[in-house]
């Protein structure tokens, strides 16, 4: 059963920031998301438009109807206000629930949600969380406060956040959380996404430590994912780790099987591979692959060979690992089989793929094909294309080399392939 999370703050109606997006990060996270509203706040990625604080006694209702139905051991807020604090501090005193309070002091395009009576209540409560995590900003206000030393004596967990996250503890630094900036994209709602994270994750039994390191990848997914709007960027909660890695590409490979007619034609006399990545892959051991290829006797059946593992194959990792910086998130890369200039002109011809490609007689000395070839190829297209050719060299095997978000996208990118040879070309 999942367990249950409580989400209390203000409403956002794009869902970039607030309860909506606490909610989205709660249940990607396999866990029970409920919810409290606190405030009504028309937002968007531009300004805010304005703020409403419910009145107490229908945000007294809300408590009331999850805590008398269900059971909740962690609560997450957002913006909070005096009555809602009350009313926290009331049902903590009862149930006695840990709290991760991500106190959200102005809104990303500069608008005040507090003044001095609310931050005397947010110290109040302060004293009774387990954790808080303000951002670099928030946090040099409060420590400026009067109340601040107080507090800090107190036994909570502090996390500054940033690209790089400190962990304090009654006022010292204990651990500092390395991260990965995504330059010129200012996203709505990061703080949300993360602190909601760390609860689930803290939720779902793991120690803090690494309930903030799991939480940074989802917020570094959400920032890479995040949707674009006319104004800017709303989160988009993402999960990507080394588990779901390898189930894509387990799956990519049942489907490929799935469809060993077709795809029989797409293996080249060298096998093909293929290979996903974690988030911004620093190198070949972040990107998983087959230790073995997919091979094709001379009946015409497949044949996966191999284990899926992380560092099995150098040679594809670089595609990905060139192709990567240019769009974080391309993270999948399949070669296939070169079957002729005809076959390559049916596939320009097709709307729903871009190409790209390189000549390898082009490449300088001692550098890799594979990496020269892609950051090539997508410096003079200005983008990652869904396939890069070229035609090989003397000794080498000409290839096709299909590139997507991740190898389930991959194989259906493969999927249109095969199904341009199976209609155009074959006959």
């Amino acid at each position: 059963m999942n367990k249950n999370i409580l989400t209390v703050g203000g409403y956002d109606p794009t869902g970039g920031a607030g309860i909506i997006a606490d909610i989205k990060t709660i249940k990607l996270l396999k866990c029970n998301p409920l919810s409290i509203t606190t405030s009504i706040i028309p937002q968007n990625n531009n300004k805010v438009y304005s703020f409403y604080d419910l009145p107490k006694e229908q945000i007294e209702q809300q408590f009331k109807s999850i805590f008398d139905d269900f059971n909740i051991d962690i609560v997450k807020t957002g913006i909070l206000n005096n009555d809602t604090i009350e009313l926290l501090l009331k049902y903590y005193k009862k149930y006695n629930f840990k709290i991760i309070c991500d106190p959200v002091l102005k809104s990303s395009t500069n608008f005040d949600f507090i003044n001095n009576e609310l931050l005397d209540s947010y110290f109040k409560l302060f004293n009774k969380c387990y954790i808080i995590t303000p951002n670099n900003e928030e946090y040099n206000f409060l420590k400026n406060y009067s109340k601040f030393k107080e507090f800090e004596n107190k036994e909570v967990y502090t996390l500054i956040t940033g690209i790089n996250d400190k962990l304090l503890f009654k006022g010292k630094e204990i651990t500092t959380f390395k991260g990965k900036e995504i330059k010129n994209k200012n996203v709505h709602g990061t703080g949300c996404v993360f602190s909601s994270a760390i609860s689930a994750f803290l939720n779902n039994d793991y120690d803090l430590n690494m309930a903030i390191k799991k939480a940074k990848e989802v917020v570094l997914g959400s920032v890479i994912y995040a949707t674009k709007t006319k104004y800017g960027y709303n989160t988009n909660p993402v999960n990507i780790d080394y588990n779901s890695v390898i189930k894509n590409l387990n799956y990519s490979l049942y489907l490929l099987n799935k469809q060993q007619n077709e795809f029989k034609y797409f293996i080249p006399e060298v096998g093909s591979n293929i290979a996903e990545s974690i988030l911004l892959p620093n190198n070949f051991k972040e990107v998983a692959s087959l230790t073995g290829r997919i091979i094709r006797n001379k009946l015409g059946n497949i044949y996966i060979v191999g284990n899926i593992e992380f560092g099995a194959s150098e040679h594809i990792a670089k595609i990905i690992l060139a192709a990567n910086k240019f769009n974080p998130k391309i993270r999948s890369c399949i070669n296939i089989n070169y079957i002729g200039d005809e076959f390559i002109k049916l596939l320009e011809k097709n709307n729903n793929l871009t190409i790209g490609s390189f000549r390898r007689q082009d490449e300088p000395e001692n550098v890799s094909s594979m990496e020269w070839g892609t950051t090539h190829c997508c410096e003079k297209l200005g983008f990652v294309p869904d396939i890069i050719y070229d035609k090989g060299d003397v000794g080498k095997e000409p290839m096709i080399r299909v590139l997507g978000e991740n190898s389930i996208d991959v194989v259906n990118k493969v999927k249109i392939i095969m199904d341009i040879y199976m209609d155009g070309y074959l006959e």
